[in-house]
């Protein structure tokens, strides 16, 4: 794991969408339970009823760096996997966020 932090970054675009695809998360995630709503996550919800909002913050952060570690390490065997673990966490972790975009856009318009 220290090799890791001796070289830089394979694909830090990719990461920084990661980073941004998980703030977005938290942020409709807090919009949503605002809203009255629930966290479909059941792993996220449970941690949620436990340790809170920050602990769910938390752990939404913490597979944004397992995802990061394991693009890493895939990366150095074979570039090309590496990069398309990090698109495929790009696009998982943007599906909660349309989510509740569609949601709250229901719940302010009513088409839902």
């Amino acid at each position: 794991m220290t090799t890791l932090l001796r070289h830089p970054a394979r694909y830090p675009s990719i990461f920084a969408w990661l980073v941004f695809a998980a703030a977005l998360d938290v942020m409709f995630t807090h919009l949503v339970l605002y809203h009255g709503g629930i966290e479909m996550n059941g792993l996220a919800a449970s941690i949620m009823h436990r340790w809170g909002f920050h602990g769910m913050t938390f752990f939404k952060f913490a597979m944004i760096l397992f995802t990061v570690c394991l693009c890493e390490i895939t990366g150095r065997r074979d570039d090309l996997w590496g990069r398309r673990l990090g698109v495929i966490g790009v696009a998982l972790t943007f599906v909660p966020v349309i989510l509740a975009s569609l949601m709250l856009l229901g719940r302010t318009h009513h088409y839902f």
